[in-house]
């Protein structure tokens, strides 16, 4: 179940390098005439910042917090190595576990309930701003 969970997670992560990747700079910053939504870089401050909190949940085996180093939501450039980066310290984490506890799985599938949840809603906030959508995106 594991691999299924890792599996699925980087195909989640390589989605929304794809969405950012063909995405228009100019709507990092793009809000929906609706309440309670993000921009689209509010949105990325969310997931890199997830993905390096899980990171080090991972580490020291059970969750310790949640911090970003993304500063910038409104640079595509830093959006997008913040997204790399955080992929990377995720990878990072993941080989350097030696014991999977059921808290380690349970933090891999709540990553994944994440990275699927923003996904959506960034698709979601994109169909609204009358965008499309890069092929791979499997929700789109």
């Amino acid at each position: 179940m594991r691999d299924m969970v890792l599996q699925h997670l980087r195909e989640r992560f390589q989605s929304l390098n794809d969405i950012v990747e063909t995405l228009d700079p100019a709507l990092f910053n793009s809000h929906l005439e609706v309440s309670k939504n993000k921009t689209v870089g509010e949105h990325m401050w969310c997931i890199v910042g997830a993905r390096e909190s899980y990171a080090n949940a991972l580490s020291v085996g059970d969750w310790a917090g949640f911090t970003c180093s993304l500063s910038s939501t409104e640079n595509w450039g830093d959006v997008q190595a913040a997204l790399v980066s955080s992929e990377a310290a995720f990878e990072s984490a993941l080989s350097q576990v030696g014991e999977w506890t059921p808290e380690r799985e349970s933090l891999l599938m709540y990553l994944l309930e994440h990275e699927t949840t923003h996904e959506a809603q960034l698709i979601r906030h994109l169909y609204g701003l009358e965008q499309t959508l890069p092929e791979s995106v499997k929700w789109a």
